[in-house]
């Protein structure tokens, strides 16, 4: 039975590598290190919930920033 912690953990995870990210690249941006999140992930500790809204943080600023690359490059380029 996953906890709380452990299922936001998943959800982040999931919203991460639809985007193309890996777990890696969140845990960088969110300043969280990847060995800790793991632990998580597996229920061996219970993170803050500050810990958790970092990762949540850090994965919407890093698919915002992917959006809004693809929004410029879609404006650049010649309209058929």
């Amino acid at each position: 039975m996953n906890t709380p912690a452990q299922q936001a953990i998943s959800d982040i995870k999931a919203k991460a590598e639809e985007a193309g990210f890996r777990m890696s690249d969140i845990c960088r941006v969110a300043d969280i290190d990847q060995s800790q999140v793991s632990r998580w992930a597996n229920g061996v500790t219970e993170p803050l919930y500050s810990a958790v809204v970092r990762l949540e943080q850090a994965v919407d600023a890093l698919v915002a920033a992917r959006l809004k690359k693809l929004s410029e490059a879609q404006e650049k380029a010649p309209q058929a």
